[in-house]
């Protein structure tokens, strides 16, 4: 449901001001796969530690080869095309392979994640390798461990690295300063957008009421996405949901169905392997 509100928000501000009716048809298919994946995350009982290693070591990885193989633009690396649409990765994969560590705080998903650093620093992609550092410090200050601490370390030093290069990435209409273009358009367009984005950030208040040790959960989320917020108001990055991007709406979704505390995950799992037997 805040997915859905946000986009639809955004999308009421690119349709006043005349964004190409591509881009709104690309985040509604985005919302769509976004959903089903999300469902599909829920019913299955996908969400245990060897599960989380997985993802992490595949967000790592895929970073990687789009570090080394994926569109190079202005110096920057962060994309691939698939039919015709340019796609971030690290959207996508990275906020879902953050909330799996929350609960799942093992070795495997803490290499994941430094496999991970290390990528967004050779993209460089100054604004997600903060929301890892932010991601893994939320988790930090909640629940610490050697494997959360020695994948913060690793993950803020990814980020100085990124500090060394200048971001010469040009913003793009629509993507980019989507609120500040709001704004500009009408008051009311800027009040949509910023209440989209105030949207996404609604599950975390819900999850604060769960009992604490599932807290950390919320927390990651919360600190991802809010970092990705805050990169895209003062930065050339992709403004979440009310912009123009199918990235960030499938990497919504994704990390939104993973925010269950653990033992409703675990009571998805019995009730999911219990219909199989009844099969």
């Amino acid at each position: 449901m805040c997915a859905a509100t946000s986009v639809a928000l955004g999308a009421m501000f690119m349709f006043a001001a005349g964004a190409p009716r591509r881009y709104l048809l690309i985040n509604f298919v985005a919302l769509a796969v976004g959903m089903i994946t999300a469902s599909f995350t829920r019913r299955v009982p996908l969400r245990t530690s060897r599960f989380a290693g997985v993802v992490a070591i595949m967000t790592g990885l895929v970073l990687g080869a789009t570090a080394l193989f994926g569109v190079h633009l202005e110096g920057a690396s962060r994309w691939v095309v698939i039919a015709g649409i340019a796609l971030q990765p690290s959207l996508i994969l990275l906020p879902a392979a953050l909330v799996s560590f929350a609960p799942h705080r093992t070795w495997l998903s803490a290499l994941g994640l430094i496999i991970a650093s290390g990528a967004l620093a050779l993209q460089p992609d100054r604004a997600m390798a903060g929301t890892l550092v932010a991601g893994v410090t939320a988790l930090w200050l909640h629940r610490r461990g050697r494997p959360v601490t020695v994948a913060l370390i690793v993950a803020i030093a990814g980020f100085a690295s990124t500090l060394l290069h200048a971001d010469a990435v040009a913003p793009v209409l629509f993507v980019e300063h989507v609120v500040q273009s709001a704004f500009a358009f009408h008051g009311m367009m800027g009040v949509a957008v910023v209440v989209g984005l105030v949207t996404m950030l609604l599950p975390v208040a819900a999850g604060l009421h769960t009992r604490a040790a599932d807290r950390g959960v919320p927390m990651v989320f919360g600190a991802t996405w809010l970092t990705i917020i805050a990169s895209a108001l003062v930065g050339n990055y992709p403004t979440p949901l009310v912009g123009y991007g199918s990235s960030a709406i499938v990497g919504y979704c994704l990390s939104a169905a993973l925010l269950a505390p653990e033992g409703a995950a675990r009571t998805d799992a019995a009730m999911y392997g219990h219909s199989i037997r009844r099969a």
